[in-house]
């Protein structure tokens, strides 16, 4: 080791430095440390510091905004399912109302077909009288020309009513 103190002296003195000036050297280089500590390490890390103060900043910020978002999704969410509750409603409320139209067009169409049932009753039964009629009239005739033939007379119209009204009245009688 006293080999390489003495080959570092010799290399220093070619060299032109010897130990004051080396220590001067390490001296100043102490100095210099110190300095670009004082000036440059302590704003360097002042500034650092803010950095990560701003960063953990903007990163609250982006919580608190994923916080607001998810709320808003969450109220979006509900007015979804609001919305389609009060559509379910709506549908419902319309099936309804058109549930009674359908009543309501099934009881007129029922009116209506009552109508014309008791319409063709009443037509049925005028032309039941009017058959009736002319039948009474087809059997008068019929009547006076068999009362004829069997008495081989003439009748007068007053025998004929009559005969008329007896031959109806049994025939009502045996409907």
């Amino acid at each position: 080791m006293i080999t390489f103190i003495s080959e570092a002296s010799d290399i220093l003195t070619k060299l032109g430095l010897d130990w004051k000036s080396i220590l001067f050297y390490v001296v100043n280089f102490i100095i210099l440390l110190g300095a670009l500590i004082a000036l440059l390490y302590k704003p360097v890390k002042k500034m650092l510091k803010n950095k990560r103060q701003s960063i953990d900043g903007v990163y609250a910020e982006n919580e608190q905004l994923k916080a607001e978002s998810e709320k808003l999704k969450a109220d979006y969410d509900k007015m979804v399912a609001d919305m389609k509750l009060e559509n379910a409603r709506v549908a419902a409320k319309v099936a309804d109302a058109a549930q009674e139209l359908a009543i309501a067009v099934l009881a007129e169409a029922q009116e209506q077909a009552q109508s014309i049932v008791n319409s063709a009753k009443k037509e049925a039964a005028t032309q039941m009288e009017q058959l009736k009629g002319e039948y009474r009239n087809s059997v008068n005739g019929l009547a006076v020309q068999i009362a004829e033939k069997l008495l081989e007379r003439e009748i007068s119209d007053s025998d004929n009513d009559a005969l008329i009204e007896q031959v109806l009245s049994d025939w009502e009688d045996a409907d």
